[in-house]
């Protein structure tokens, strides 16, 4: 690999244009490393770190860093939060919420654009994934050398030509199987593993004499899915062979996926498999370390280690202490380690409200560039010099629709639709079939102070610092744009967009755990019989009973609902029902159960007498027909 040396003339115009404080030769080196999906309780110098997990070469690391003990990421799945860590904003700003949303506009000043106009060397090396955008190539946006792969996962193994024509092409492209893209180009590996080919080019820059600094975005794709194919060095260790490939004669790539890759079965070793991935990922750690060591420049580069977002349940990755997973805005989904290492400064631990977005600011501090006026990170050098500095007042979270968090402080105010999903336990060391995992919806105030798990909602107890967060939320969402296409496009959203209003009167919230991103249960409220709630479909469908949970301004007297299904041939109809009432959300008693015939016409059911409820939760059990996907194109309570 041969890096472009950048001209006399582009330095000049660099420093003039950027205001650099620091000459380019006295630059420090910069390598980010993101790593995918990693457990907060996946690294072993951490005091809550699970008991399986070892990682010596992070634990060097963190012993002369600083930990973040409250950082997070922009979104709760990697392709919005990557935008935000390389652009230093709330990807929010251009329409980027979720999975094939907003994209990378060229519009946006990126980190690599302003290190590599100050003089640096910028390369990627490993996953892209920012959904889409005229500029989502890394040479687009900055970088000068880019190694790895454009899209959400890719194969450890599988990595050549002769691997997709044995598939065949559409197959290898469900599967994320065949060459890696060098630059432009496609390149084919034999017999080699994802997490050392990365790992090996950051080695070669780190080693290739040059007077230019460098910046190393290295992007692993460890401990994604699929975690279950093993580097083939590690699996005696772990005592393990390879796990089965997806054989496309048996069955489709979705039926495997949603089995081996969303816990549609549970495999026995599922935990062993992402703790060898974790391993192979800490030993690359180490050899980058030892290379600068080598070189003598580990006293002269700046290193960032941090997770795209937090651990998922899919691969067994480990959590605790917090609640909830990936996809999800509970802490387990957005909060990650972040740890610094600055030469010369001393190891310490921050409990600022930080976020990905302040890489950007920092970084740009540390190297001597000045940092555009627009950004919403802030600088951390102020903190990491252990000087009295702030992190961030406010953060916040939002999916565009019916899923938003503010965090101000201690507080925590969540609007969640809740999430039911596949478990697993371990037992003598293996994994096996658990209780669904359950992580609840609604309105949610918690004291992150004092209740890091979110166990306890405070929202009823303090409704006044409910309604100070939610204004805060609504003032942010207003600056920013409604969900688009990776084009750029406003998304066409059936019914429209969520409204602070517009909820039958006498209704204060409704939620239910899982919905179609775009058919959330306000649709099932709005009198529109065009639009509806849908439950979730694909890989991280949720699963049944679906929950559709009304909260009541106050106490109120119903005396039955009715319901219209929707026509679908792929959407299976509600079958039987059970309805609950409470008084708190949390203690339930039943008051009507019962079944439907398979029909379109509107669904009436009068409960024996009238009750007086402050919530009311209906409870959808069993479906006809096989889809397994069900809808409720209008939901009344009758009073």
């Amino acid at each position: 690999m041969i890096r472009p040396i950048l001209s006399v003339l582009g330095l000049l115009i660099a420093a003039l244009f950027l205001g650099c404080k620091t000459s380019v030769k006295e630059a420090p080196n910069i390598i980010l490393v993101v790593v995918d999906d990693l457990g907060y309780a996946d690294m072993n110098f951490l005091p809550h770190a699970a008991e399986d997990v070892a990682t010596p070469n992070m634990d060097r690391l963190a012993s002369q860093a600083t930990f973040f003990s409250r950082a997070y990421a922009t979104s709760p799945i990697c392709s919005p939060s990557r935008a935000g860590l390389i652009s230093g904003k709330y990807q929010q700003r251009w329409g980027n919420y979720w999975y094939g949303e907003g994209g990378l506009p060229d519009s946006v000043v990126t980190l690599p654009q302003l290190l590599k106009a100050a003089g640096y060397f910028t390369a990627k090396i490993g996953k892209t994934h920012l959904n889409g955008g005229p500029v989502e190539h890394p040479l687009d946006h900055g970088y000068d050398y880019f190694l790895g792969f454009l899209d959400h996962t890719w194969d450890y193994l599988r990595l050549s030509e002769e691997e997709v024509a044995h598939y065949g092409e559409e197959n290898a492209r469900m599967a994320h199987i065949g060459p890696l893209v060098k630059n432009r180009e496609k390149v084919s590996y034999q017999n080699d593993f994802t997490t050392d080919i990365f790992t090996q080019e950051a080695v070669d820059i780190i080693e290739h004499e040059s007077e230019q600094p460098f910046f190393i975005h290295l992007s692993y794709n460890a401990v994604h899915h699929p975690t279950y194919v093993g580097h083939p060095a590690y699996l005696e260790k772990y005592d393990l062979d390879q796990f089965p490939f997806w054989d496309p004669e048996k069955e489709t790539y979705g039926q495997w996926h949603r089995q081996w890759g969303h816990l549609g079965a549970v495999d026995p070793n599922g935990r062993r498999r992402y703790l060898l991935q974790l391993n192979v990922l800490d030993d690359g750690i180490g050899r980058i370390w030892e290379s600068l060591e080598k070189t003598g420049q580990l006293e002269n580069t700046v290193i960032v280690l941090l997770s795209d977002n937090g651990g998922t349940i899919n691969t067994y990755a480990n959590n605790q202490p917090l609640s909830g997973y990936k996809y999800m805005l509970g802490e387990g989904g957005i909060r990650i380690p972040m740890l610094w290492y600055v030469p010369d400064l001393e190891q310490a631990q921050s409990a600022q409200l930080v976020s990905a977005m302040d890489v950007m600011p920092t970084l740009l501090e540390l190297a001597g560039v000045a940092k555009p006026n627009d950004l919403d990170g802030k600088s951390l050098v102020g903190i990491l010099k252990g000087e009295e500095a702030k992190g961030h007042e406010h953060l916040f979270w939002s999916n565009g629709r019916d899923q938003w968090v503010v965090i101000n402080g201690k507080w925590k105010l969540a609007h969640n639709t809740g999430w039911t999903h596949f478990n697993y336990e371990t037992m003598a060391g293996k994994n096996i079939r658990a209780q669904p995992y359950h992580y609840g919806g609604g309105v949610q105030l918690y004291d992150l102070e004092t209740d890091i798990a979110e166990s306890k909602d405070l929202s009823g107890t303090y409704p006044e610092k409910v309604e100070e967060l939610n204004g805060f939320y609504w003032q942010w969402r207003e600056r920013m744009s409604d969900p688009r296409t990776g084009r750029g496009k406003r998304k066409e959203i059936p019914g429209g967009y969520p409204q602070r209003s517009g909820l039958p009167e006498g209704i204060s919230n409704v939620y239910c755990n899982g919905a179609q991103i775009n058919h959330y249960t306000a649709k099932a409220f709005d009198g529109d019989a065009t639009t509806y709630w849908q439950s979730k479909t694909g890989f991280d469908a949720a699963i049944p009973p679906y929950e559709i949970i009304t909260v009541f301004e106050q106490k109120t007297t119903v005396s039955g609902f009715e319901l219209l299904p929707v026509k679908n041939k792929r959407i299976s109809q509600m079958k039987s029902y059970v309805c609950f009432a409470s008084e708190n959300n949390i203690d339930w008693h039943l008051v009507v159960d019962g079944a439907f015939k398979e029909g379109t016409l509107p669904k009436r059911v009068k409960f024996s007498k009238p009750v007086d409820a402050s919530f009311l939760k209906l409870q959808v059990e069993d479906l006809h027909g096989e889809a397994k996907t069900t809808a409720i194109a209008e939901l009344k309570w009758l009073y």
